[in-house]
């Protein structure tokens, strides 16, 4: 047997930091050709627009903090 069956068959044993999900407020939906909504996730709502979407990403990551 491989010296390393053993730790792989006690995989229950080794402990670890679970991840926690992080869910964004605010998330870039496409709304068109080279257009992009950012809309806050639990309502809907368009809370800006851009239209490149590095741009957009950055207007959501601003809105976030």
């Amino acid at each position: 047997m491989h010296e390393n069956t053993e730790i792989r068959r006690e995989v229950k044993n080794i402990s670890y930091r679970t991840c926690v999900c992080y869910k964004p407020r605010f998330v870039v939906i496409p709304a068109g050709i080279e257009f992009f909504h950012v809309t806050e996730s639990a309502t809907g709502r368009v809370k800006g627009f851009r239209r490149l979407h590095r741009d957009a990403c950055a207007l959501a990551r601003s809105l976030e903090a």
